[in-house]
């Protein structure tokens, strides 16, 4: 069995279950763009007490994970022999004066370190490299310090990446201005054999892609992806996301955004005020029409350079030659916000309807998704079943709407750090932090007691919660409800409790499905 890897003192015993870490030796990149690196193979349960292990070192190799599609329980291996740009989770940011856009796994991180905290139940990987633009024409000298952070926790299926761009402490020795050389970010980006192929001469191709902004959602609605797709646009969203998915494989890859209805993220400038709010058999302004993207081709698909997302788009590159009718195997999947979100004074939010500064340390986060694109539901006899991407939106619309009130003892946290590693703070609504998708409260005399209160209808699976100016150094006694939670004793543990002492943090995952609202008690008194 892995050992676990030392984080913070040993300050509670641990589980059977908790996260581990084990060395995984040298990986290389495909592309030869990264140097050889020595990554940590993490491995925790997840909600069916599974294993997934993520091969990571400054990004991700590697991923192995398990999933119940309805009638058996498949093992998936996704990894980075993949066509796109190989491995995931590194950053890259486009600069829209000269096109200077290099990617960020080919700077040697200062820093791989994986973090447990006591008992382990909770860890965050993470990467502090300097984003050199330099490793590109045009650069200038721009350099900017950026803290990457994979949270894992047991109980919940899926890691959290996030990111921080510490633009109050960039590099700038030409003095550039930022409102002129305006810079994007697409990041998380790469490619995994998300479908499972052993290397990317055997992947599926691909069978549609989907993506989320601040209003409506988009999806593709045919067997397989080309550039003559149809597709709607016209479903109402709130939480933003990216999503693709294979053709023969039932398998789909997706980055989901851990906050609801945020307006700073997706390029905006073919979609909005065209294909967004319709469908492609309705007519919209310059259908068909990408000649100000310098292609002449007339398909069904938003123009290739104008996509929200940046996907496995530009494999139909007017000067790449594939024809718009051909299928692609390619599976790129990145994040993605508007020129200027990196250190502009101001620049246009997704709809238009105001401005935003982009200075300062800049941060989001979202889930990593992999899993089955669809579940067979027996009830229906069909493969109609909710896939993962599908089940984290709405297990993030949930811990949007979610409400943390009547907090006696303590109170509830409204100001945190913006992302790992930010000197600077952002607001709070009820206490949820997306960095980690995780309820933050303060502790008064090591106690804290509230309702926590899932929207109607929305239950909220394996909440997290953090519990700051906790500085016992033994397991709480947790109280959900009129029970008494079982902490760390296995799998049917009521709750995975795991301190950071350094900090004065008590982390709990309520291992529950919550379906109405529910009086939490913690206490340091354990008897």
């Amino acid at each position: 069995m892995p050992q676990p890897v030392a984080g913070e003192e040993d300050a509670v015993p641990t589980s059977p279950n908790i996260i581990s870490a084990i060395p995984g030796g040298v990986r290389s990149d495909p592309d030869g763009v990264a140097s050889p690196e020595n990554v940590t193979l993490i491995t925790w349960k997840d909600s069916r007490d599974a294993d997934r292990t993520l091969a990571l070192g400054g990004y991700l190799y590697q991923y192995t994970f398990s999933f119940d599609d309805g009638q058996q329980v498949v093992t998936r291996t996704a990894n980075d022999d993949a066509y796109g740009h190989a491995g995931f989770g590194y950053v890259v940011s486009h600069n829209l004066q000269n096109g200077n856009s290099p990617l960020g796994k080919a700077n040697v991180p200062a820093t791989v370190e994986t973090k447990f905290f006591s008992s382990g139940h909770h860890a965050v990987h993470q990467v502090e490299l300097v984003y050199d633009r330099d490793k590109e024409p045009g650069g200038r000298g721009i350099a900017i310090p950026v803290i990457i952070g994979w949270f894992v926790a047991t109980g919940r299926d899926h890691p959290v990446w996030s990111v921080t761009w510490r633009m109050g402490a960039a590099a700038n020795p030409q003095s550039v201005d930022f409102d002129e050389y305006r810079m994007d970010v697409r990041g998380p980006y790469g490619s995994q054999n998300f479908d499972g192929a052993a290397g990317r001469s055997a992947g599926d191709a691909i069978g549609g892609v989907a993506w989320g902004d601040c209003g409506f959602r988009f999806s593709t609605t045919d067997g397989q992806l080309t550039l003559n797709s149809p597709w709607t646009y016209d479903a109402f969203n709130t939480v933003n996301f990216v999503q693709a998915w294979t053709a023969a494989t039932n398998a789909e890859m997706g980055i989901v955004q851990s906050r609801s209805t945020d307006k700073e993220m997706g390029y905006q400038d073919r979609v909005v005020g065209r294909e967004r709010g319709g469908t492609s058999l309705q007519n919209y302004p310059d259908k068909s029409d990408c000649t100000g993207w310098a292609d002449p081709r007339n398909y069904i698909m938003p123009c290739v350079a104008g996509w929200p997302y940046q996907l496995m788009n530009y494999d139909w590159d007017p000067s790449a030659s594939k024809p718009v009718d051909e299928a692609t195997s390619t599976k790129l999947l990145a994040w993605g916000s508007p020129y200027g979100w990196l250190g502009a004074s101001s620049f246009d939010l997704f709809d238009y309807s105001s401005g935003a500064d982009g200075r300062g340390d800049r941060s989001y986060a979202m889930f990593i998704v992999l899993g089955p694109k669809c579940r067979f539901n027996p009830q229906s006899g069909r493969w109609d079943g909710k896939g993962d991407v599908r089940i984290a939106i709405e297990t993030v619309e949930a811990f949007a709407a979610a409400t943390v009130s009547d907090v006696n003892p303590g109170s509830l946290v409204d100001r945190v750090p913006r992302g790992p590693g930010a000197i600077e703070t952002k607001n709070i609504n009820n206490g949820y932090n997306d960095t980690y998708a995780a309820y933050y409260l303060a502790a008064e005399d090591n106690q804290v007691a509230f309702t926590f209160t899932p929207p109607a209808g929305r239950p909220v699976k394996t909440p997290i919660f953090v519990v700051q100016n906790y500085t016992a150094a033994n397991l709480p006694r947790i109280v959900v409800g009129d029970d008494v939670a079982t902490v760390n004793a296995g799998a049917d543990s009521g709750a995975f409790v795991s301190l950071n002492p350094t900090a004065n943090e008590l982390w709990i995952t309520l291992n529950a499905l919550l379906w109405e609202a529910t009086v939490v008690r913690i206490t340091a008194d354990s008897n």
